[in-house]
């Protein structure tokens, strides 16, 4: 019998994945393309963490888990079996699980619950399975149930490496969360569950007469980003950052069934973001799977920001976050 537990943080694309390679398995979500991402501590009462305990026994008959007190099954608890699977081969263990997880934030409302998730339960599961696997390992489990999951085992900033194997499409921390000055606001317009998941959206995505322009152009954001990070270079993060997530909107937009994530709020937003700029609060956004928008910023300038985005109509709340540590194993358990 072995239980163990896990908080991971959500985190957010600054260059996009959109789409599954198609040089590969599909089951391995590898991308099409390396993406880059902040990983993200909410500075309010939302912390914008998952809880996860996992624990292997006999004295289970099956396995089951439950995520904010409901049983999953079907799709749900595949994902789930995805991740766990891999692991109990690994570890030569056939026992039975029960797993539970709770968010602090919004479960599929575009605020990458499932990346914080999948991070929760590979790191809960590899400790419980007493596996000593590197934090870059135990990514490219996470990505088994959430693409964008193996970005957020590590705290700051991160790149997620394409690979074209199992084990090279991993993801390692481009530098810590104190190394480069940047915060965001989140504009909540909706906390409601999208009727269409990323995972499934991911499927369409070579659906689009556009998706090959947007992987050639995200290999150069890419190189170009990282220099800019290291370089503490913030408008130029900013600008990139915009770039890449109107490329991957065109994407969704233009695929086949279109995805519309957007709401009349979420342009109100995106307006309001380029009059700052304009008058010299310097602010850019970008959007992943949602309609709700995250609005970068300098730490110092992060309130004046919040304070903008309050007042736009339809903005329902704002979550402030800085870079996170990273992910980790706690004593806390949640049954």
């Amino acid at each position: 019998m072995s239980k163990s537990s896990a908080i991971a943080h959500s985190n957010i694309a600054l260059i996009k994945y959109w789409g599954r390679s198609d040089q590969a398995d599909s089951s391995l979500n590898l991308p099409s393309n390396d993406s880059i991402s902040m990983t993200k501590l909410g500075l309010s009462d939302i912390k914008l963490e998952t809880h996860t305990t996992i624990e292997f026994s006999d004295k289970y008959s099956e396995d089951s888990a439950e995520l904010e007190s409901e049983g999953l099954s079907g799709r749900k608890l595949e994902r789930i079996l995805r991740v766990v699977d891999p692991l109990r081969k690994k570890a030569g263990i056939n026992l039975k699980f029960k797993m539970v997880s709770k968010n602090d934030f919004p479960t599929q409302a575009g605020l990458a619950s499932s990346a914080a998730g999948f991070a929760a339960l590979a790191i809960a599961a590899s400790s419980a399975l007493k596996l000593k696997l590197s934090k870059e390992q135990i990514s490219t489990y996470a990505r088994l149930g959430s693409g964008s999951a193996a970005r957020s085992i590590h705290g700051g900033f991160v790149r997620w490496h394409k690979g074209n194997t199992h084990e090279t499409s991993y993801a390692d921390q481009i530098c810590g969360p104190n190394d480069f000055q940047m915060n965001a606001v989140i504009a909540v317009v909706s906390e409601e569950q999208k009727k269409i998941t990323s995972d499934v959206g991911h499927e369409s995505a070579k659906t689009s007469p556009f998706n090959e322009a947007r992987i050639s152009v995200s290999h150069n954001q890419v190189k170009d980003i990282i220099k800019a990070i290291k370089d503490n270079n913030f408008a130029r993060v900013g600008k990139i950052a915009e770039a890449s997530c109107k490329y991957m909107h065109a994407v969704m937009m233009t695929s086949e069934p279109s995805l519309f994530y957007w709401q009349p709020a979420t342009i109100r937003v995106i307006h309001a973001v380029q009059k700052m700029r304009a008058e010299g609060l310097e602010s850019y956004f970008t959007i992943d799977a949602g309609p709700n928008v995250h609005c970068f910023c300098r730490p110092e300038e992060r309130d004046e920001v919040q304070k903008v985005l309050e007042k736009i109509e339809g903005v329902k709340k704002t979550i402030p976050v800085k870079p996170a540590e990273d992910s980790f194993v706690t004593k806390k358990h949640l049954f």
